[in-house]
């Protein structure tokens, strides 16, 4: 009876134990407190770059970071954005695209990304930018502090157990009154379109 009131016990220790590692990834926006799922806002200074065949709305590098509690890379988390994710409030209309973890995708995003797997105790920044495709001559919309520009789906699951799936959504939520460009112009032969 001794042995099975100790083996109860250690195993009860080890529950313990390992409770605090069952939401063993966390994310942060800004360097802020730790994120374990759902759904948080996302200020940005936007300052848009006009680049060709695409003007960058917001570098989601400079905002979001995740990491894994355990580290070592012992049980790895596999992230990935999730279909759905688009545009919102002034450029829900709008079409534009989505670079994640070295790939380009359409955006709104039609289909799930590819994976970032994720293994280390250092905060990576998410591989994240949204750029938005120019429509025909210049022009912009106005957007104002405060609103909600995109909303960005996560999806987290890790390699050991039962994974401990998450999801997260981002609303990005521009922090200043500004003009996004939606057109652009190109220069042929001197004649500018």
């Amino acid at each position: 009876m001794g042995k099975t009131i100790s083996i109860k016990v250690l195993f009860g220790i080890y529950l313990l134990l390992m409770a605090g590692k069952v939401f063993a990834f966390s994310c942060n926006v800004d360097g802020g407190s730790s994120i374990g799922a759902g759904t948080t806002s996302v200020y940005v200074n936007l300052d848009p770059v006009i680049q060709p065949g695409q003007n960058l709305v917001v570098d989601l590098s400079q905002h979001i970071s995740c990491w894994n509690d355990y580290g070592g890379w012992y049980d790895t988390d596999h992230i990935n954005l999730v279909q759905g994710s688009a545009f919102a409030g002034s450029l829900q209309s709008y079409k534009g695209s989505l670079y994640w973890n070295n790939v380009t995708y359409p955006f709104p995003l039609t289909t799930n990304t590819n994976v970032l797997d994720i293994g280390d105790k250092t905060p990576m920044p998410l591989p994240l930018k949204l750029y938005i495709t120019p429509v025909g001559a210049a022009g912009g919309v106005v957007i104002k502090a405060g609103e909600v520009i995109a909303r960005i789906h996560m999806y987290k699951i890790a390699t050991l157990g039962s994974g401990n799936p998450r999801n997260f959504t981002w609303n990005i939520i521009s922090n200043n009154n500004v003009v996004m460009p939606t057109g652009g112009c190109t220069v042929d032969s001197r004649n500018v379109t």
